[in-house]
């Protein structure tokens, strides 16, 4: 059985390194990047079934990455987690609006982390199926 693969974005070493090894764990294929441009370079190659984002970065920031993936017919269906550690009032909406999938803020939780994840990678399997998506 083939891997869920995940792409995850965030320009803070620790967090990249603590989710990858998070979800390699749970046996998730993973990739990383340090930024958006980065994660585009990526997705060049490598088709994902989720993607985890920080939303503050150098290069290219989350919110701009996150709107050239929803602009792509093959990457536009691909759910789309924001983490950060932004708060404010209207930062949730407005990711949600732009086609964002979730929002987790920074410190999360690994369980809460966790569930989202499979949640959204289930989902997502749901949608490949339905449309023959490979």
């Amino acid at each position: 059985m083939n891997k869920n693969k995940i792409l995850i974005i965030d320009d803070e070493l620790n967090i990249r390194e603590t989710i990858n090894e998070l979800l390699c764990l749970k046996n998730y294929e993973t990739k990383t990047a340090n930024n958006g441009q980065e994660a585009l370079d990526i997705l060049d190659t490598w088709y994902p079934d989720l993607i985890i984002c920080d939303i503050m970065m150098p290069v290219m920031d989350g919110q701009v990455f996150q709107k050239i993936v929803q602009t792509n017919k093959y990457f536009s269906t691909i759910p789309f987690i924001f983490l950060t550690a932004k708060t404010e009032d209207d930062l949730m909406r407005n990711c949600f609006n732009e086609g964002a999938d979730d929002f987790l803020t920074k410190p999360f939780k690994v369980n809460e982390l966790l569930k989202v994840v499979e949640s959204k990678i289930i989902r997502f399997a749901k949608i490949k199926n339905y449309n023959n998506l490979y």
